[in-house]
C-alpha cells in the first residue's frame, strides 16, 4: 500500500531525527575507542550501545523502505558484535571503514529523501569493506583491503541483493502479512531500547524509567510565538504609556482640588453674607454663581476619589499584565534554548579526519556541553567554532616527533569548552601546541602588503599586539603554500565578523610552546529588550543598551584633534568622538547648541567610540522589528521599533556606525559652522511615498527628510491620488506596486493620464522583479523601476535628484 504524501514526509522527518541520534552514537563510541578514552564509560558498555543503535538503525530502515540504509547498518551491525564479543580485534582501517559507512548512511539517507531508487556507490562500497572485516576466529582474520575489490564485483552482486530485497518487503506475504524478516540472535541478551513516551495513559509499568513527557515543535512556530509576543510587549509598553496620562489626568485634577482650597475661604464669606442678606445688591448672577460653585466642589471631590481609584486600579492592571508578559517572555526564550552539545556532536569525528590527514595525532576534548544558548546564536557561532578548530589542528598543534623532542606527548588536545557568566556565555578553543608564531606572521603580512621595502620595514616594526590584530584580518596567514585545511587566508576575520554580529567580543591568550585560547565572549539571545533614546537632527533613534558604556556631558573645549579626528579623554584613554548627524548623513539641527554636548560611548567587539547627540530622550523597552532583506543595505540601521505612543524609532546598529565614523572626513563634533547656527533657506522639493508597509514608509521618510526633502505619505493608491487632486502637486512621487485599492501600475496609469500631473516623475520600488513587471512599469509611464532586493539609499537619492 502506498502511503499518502504528508504521511511519508512525517516518517522521513521521525526517521531523519533517529538515523542522526543513531549515527552520532555510533561516531562517538568509534572516537571513545580509537582515542582511548573509555574512563567513565566501560569499553564493553560503549560497545553495547554502540551495537544496539545500529540494530535500532536497521529496523527503522526496514520500516520505511531505506534498504540500502538497511543494508549498511546489518554490516556494521556485524562488525560491532564481534568487536563486543571479542572475535575481531581494532585497526586503524577497521575505524576509518566504520567512519567512511556512517557517512555513507547519511549519503543514502539523502538519495532516499531524493526519490532515488538506485543504490547509491557509497553504501554499496562500504558493505563489502564490512563485509571483509567479519569471522569469529581471530587467527582468520585476514580483512580485504578495499582497493582490491572492483567495481564491478561490489556493484553487481550488491545491487542485486539489494533489490530482491526491495521486492520481498513489497510483496505480502500468505493472508496479507508481511513475510518474516530474519533478525541476528545476538549471543549475549541486549536490553530494549527505551523511546521516550509522548503520551502515556497507564500506570507507570515496573522496571520501566519514568521521564518528563517530550513533544517536538517545530522552530518556525517557535519564531511564530516570538512574532505574537513582540506585538504583546507593544501592548505593554503602550499600557504602559495609557497609565502615564491617567496619572498626568490624576495630577490635573488634583491641582483643580488645589487651586479649590486656595478660594474656599472667600466662597464661604461670600456664602455668609448671602445667607444675611449681605449679597443683595450684586444680585441674582452671583447668587447663581455661588451655587455652581459648590455643585462643582462636590463633583471635585467626586472625580478625584474616582479619578484616584481608577489610577490604582490600572496601575494594578497594568503591573500584573507586565509579569504576565516578561514571565510568557521568559519562557519562550527557554524554549528555544538549546545546550551547545547541539552542533558539537560532529566536531570530534572532524578534528579527528583532519588529524590523519594532516599526519598528526589529536583528541578533541569538550566541556560544558550543556551549556544553553538561543537556537539562532548556536547557529551563528558553529562556522566560526569549525575555523577555529581546523586552525588549532593545522596551526597550533605540532606534528608527533616535534611534540615528543619538546617533551610533550606525541597527541595532542585541543579543549573546547563553555561556561555561562551572568547574561553572557563564554566559550574558548584551547590547544596545548607551539603558540603564535610571530615571525611567520610578520612575513605573511609582508606578502599580503605587496613586500615592498617600506611596507616590510613596517611590518617588521609592528608590536606583538598589532601582530595579534593582523590575524584577524582577511588574507593574512603563517603559511605560504594553501593546504587542505588552511592557508588560505580566511577563517579568523569571519570568526570575527560573526562574533561582533552578536554583540559578542573575541579574545587571545597564548604561550610561545604552551599552546593558545581562543575566547568568545557572547550573549545568551540575540535581541536588546531596553534601548536609549536619542536625538539628532530633529528624529530619535534607539540604542540597544547593552552597546551603552557611559553616558556624558562634555564641554567643548574638552574636544581635541588627534591624528586628524576628533577625540575626548574617557578612563585616561583618548576615544574618538563624532557626531551622530554626520553619520547618518542628516541635516544641521537647532538642538544641541548649548556649551555642554551629550555623548553617548558605545563599545562592542572590543571597541569604544563616543557620538555626539542633540538631546537624551530616555531609556525605554524596545521591541525590536527587523527591516526585511530588501532593506538590509541601509547603513547605520539594525531595525525598529513602536512606540508606546505609536510613533516608528529606528534601531541603530552600532558595529555599522563604527564603520561609517572611519570612513571619509568628517566636520569637528564641536565645531559650529555658519550654516549650523542659520540654516540657508532653500526650496524644499515635495515627494510622496506611497507604501502600505509602515516600517517601508517610515525607513523611506526618514531617508528623504534627512536629505532635506519635504514629505507625505500615503498607504495606497487611492489615498495618494485623494492626496495629489485636494493638495499641493508634489515634485516626486515614489510608490509601491502590491497595494489594497490601487495598486502602483494603477496609480502611474492614473497620474501620465492627468495633463496636470503628467509631469511629475514616478519612481517604482517593489519586490515584483520579472522581467515582464518591470516592462509594464514602463509602459504605464514610470521613469524609473527599482527592485527592494536591490535597494540602496545613496541610488534612490541620485535617481530622485536626476528626476527633479
Amino acid at each position: 500500500m502506498s502511503l499518502s504524501k504528508d504521511i511519508r514526509n512525517q516518517l522521513i522527518a521521525s526517521f531523519r531525527a533517529e538515523l542522526a541520534e543513531h549515527v552520532q552514537t555510533m561516531t562517538d563510541g568509534l572516537l571513545a575507542i580509537e582515542q582511548h578514552r573509555n574512563e567513565g564509560s566501560p569499553r564493553q558498555e560503549t560497545l553495547e550501545k554502540m551495537f544496539r543503535a545500529a540494530h535500532s538503525l536497521k529496523g527503522a530502515a526496514r520500516a520505511i523502505g531505506g534498504t540500502a540504509i538497511e543494508q549498511v547498518a546489518h554490516a556494521l551491525e556485524d562488525v560491532l558484535d564481534g568487536l563486543r564479543q571479542d572475535t575481531l580485534e581494532t585497526s586503524p582501517m577497521l575505524f576509518t571503514t566504520c567512519y567512511k559507512a556512517l557517512d555513507a548512511i547519511q549519503g543514502a539517507l539523502a538519495a532516499y529523501e531524493a526519490g532515488e531508487t538506485t543504490p547509491p556507490i557509497e553504501a554499496l562500497q562500504a558493505v563489502a569493506e564490512l563485509a571483509g572485516f567479519r569471522g569469529k576466529d581471530k587467527s582468520k582474520l585476514a580483512p580485504a583491503q578495499p582497493e582490491a575489490v572492483s567495481q564491478a564485483a561490489i556493484t553487481q552482486p550488491l545491487a542485486e541483493a539489494l533489490t530482491e530485497t526491495a521486492l520481498q518487503q513489497e510483496q505480502p506475504g500468505p493472508a496479507g502479512k508481511p513475510p518474516e524478516q530474519e533478525v541476528p540472535e545476538p549471543t549475549t541478551r541486549v536490553e530494549p531500547k527505551l523511546q521516550p513516551a509522548v503520551a502515556s495513559t497507564g500506570p507507570a509499568q515496573p522496571g520501566f524509567p519514568i521521564s518528563d513527557e517530550t513533544i517536538r515543535v517545530s522552530v518556525t512556530k517557535l519564531d511564530g510565538l516570538m512574532a505574537q509576543l513582540s506585538e504583546l510587549l507593544v501592548t505593554k509598553i503602550r499600557a504602559g504609556q495609557r497609565l502615564g496620562q491617567v496619572r498626568q489626568f490624576q495630577g490635573m485634577v488634583g491641582q483643580m482640588q488645589k487651586d479649590w482650597l486656595v478660594t474656599r475661604s472667600a466662597y464661604s464669606r461670600l456664602a455668609r453674607q448671602d445667607a444675611n442678606g449681605g449679597i443683595g445688591a450684586l444680585g441674582k448672577d452671583i447668587q447663581q454663581l455661588m451655587v455652581y460653585a459648590g455643585a462643582s466642589q462636590d463633583q471635585l471631590r467626586l472625580m478625584m476619589a474616582l479619578v484616584n481609584e481608577m489610577a490604582r486600579e490600572y496601575a494594578n492592571d497594568t503591573m500584573h499584565m507586565s509579569l504576565v508578559v516578561d514571565e510568557l517572555e521568559e519562557e519562550i526564550k527557554r524554549v528555544r534554548m538549546l545546550p551547545l552539545s547541539t552542533i558539537t556532536g560532529p566536531f570530534a569525528r572532524m578534528v579527528r579526519d583532519l588529524a590523519q590527514e594532516s599526519g598528526k595525532q589529536v583528541v578533541l576534548d569538550i566541556r560544558g556541553g550543556e551549556t544553553e544558548l538561543d537556537k539562532r546564536v548556536l547557529e551563528q557561532i558553529k562556522d566560526p567554532l569549525v575555523h577555529m578548530l581546523r586552525n588549532a589542528v593545522d596551526h597550533g598543534i605540532e606534528l608527533p616527533d616535534a611534540r615528543t623532542a619538546a617533551g610533550k606527548p606525541a597527541c595532542g588536545t585541543i579543549t573546547l569548552a563553555a561556561e555561562q557568566s551572568g547574561k553572557d556565555v563564554i566559550i574558548s578553543v584551547s590547544d596545548d601546541g607551539a603558540g603564535l608564531d610571530l615571525p611567520a606572521l610578520r612575513k605573511s603580512l609582508t606578502r599580503r602588503r605587496g613586500g615592498t621595502s617600506v611596507e616590510s620595514t613596517a611590518a617588521q616594526h609592528l608590536s606583538d599586539s598589532d601582530l595579534v590584530e593582523a590575524i584577524f584580518q582577511p588574507g593574512v596567514s603563517r603559511r605560504a603554500s594553501v593546504s587542505g585545511i588552511s592557508g588560505r587566508g580566511v577563517g579568523l576575520d569571519v570568526v570575527r565578523r560573526n562574533v561582533e554580529t552578536l554583540n559578542g567580543r573575541i579574545d587571545l591568550d597564548w604561550q610561545v610552546g604552551k599552546g593558545a585560547t581562543f575566547r568568545l565572549t557572547l550573549p545568551l539571545g540575540l535581541s536588546s529588550s531596553r534601548g536609549l533614546l536619542v536625538r539628532a537632527s530633529g528624529q530619535t533613534f534607539a540604542i540597544p543598551l547593552t552597546t551603552v558604556e557611559r553616558i556624558l556631558l562634555v564641554d567643548r573645549q574638552e574636544i581635541v584633534s588627534l591624528e586628524g579626528r576628533d577625540a575626548i579623554r574617557y578612563e585616561g584613554r583618548p576615544v574618538t568622538v563624532v557626531r551622530l548627524r554626520d553619520i547618518l548623513d542628516l541635516p544641521p539641527s537647532q538642538s544641541g547648541r548649548g556649551e555642554r554636548i551629550p555623548v553617548v560611548v558605545l563599545a562592542a567587539a572590543e571597541r569604544r567610540m563616543a557620538f555626539a547627540v542633540d538631546e537624551l530622550v530616555g531609556e525605554q523597552e524596545v521591541v525590536i522589528k527587523s527591516l526585511g532583506k530588501q532593506l538590509r543595505k541601509v547603513g547605520g540601521i539594525a531595525g525598529a521599533t513602536v512606540l508606546g505612543d505609536g510613533r516608528v524609532v529606528l534601531i541603530l546598529n552600532i558595529l555599522d556606525l563604527f564603520k561609517l565614523a572611519l570612513q571619509g572626513t568628517r566636520r569637528p563634533a564641536a565645531m559650529e559652522t555658519e550654516s549650523d547656527a542659520q540654516p540657508e533657506e532653500k526650496f524644499q522639493a515635495h515627494i510622496l511615498i506611497v507604501d502600505d508597509s509602515i516600517t517601508t514608509r517610515t525607513l523611506e521618510k526618514n531617508i528623504l527628510e534627512a536629505a532635506g526633502y519635504k514629505v507625505q505619505v500615503a498607504v495606497d493608491g487611492q489615498e495618494a491620488l485623494n492626496a495629489i487632486v485636494s493638495g499641493d502637486l508634489p515634485s516626486l512621487v515614489v510608490s509601491d506596486i502590491m497595494m489594497p485599492r490601487m495598486n502602483g501600475f494603477e496609480l502611474t496609469q492614473r497620474i501620465k493620464a492627468d495633463p496636470r500631473l503628467v509631469q511629475v516623475p514616478v519612481i517604482l520600488v517593489s519586490s515584483l522583479d520579472s522581467p515582464e513587471d518591470k516592462a509594464r512599469g514602463i509602459d504605464v509611464g514610470a521613469e524609473a523601476y527599482i527592485t527592494k532586493g536591490q535597494f540602496d539609499q545613496n541610488n534612490l537619492l541620485e535617481m530622485i535628484e536626476q528626476l527633479i
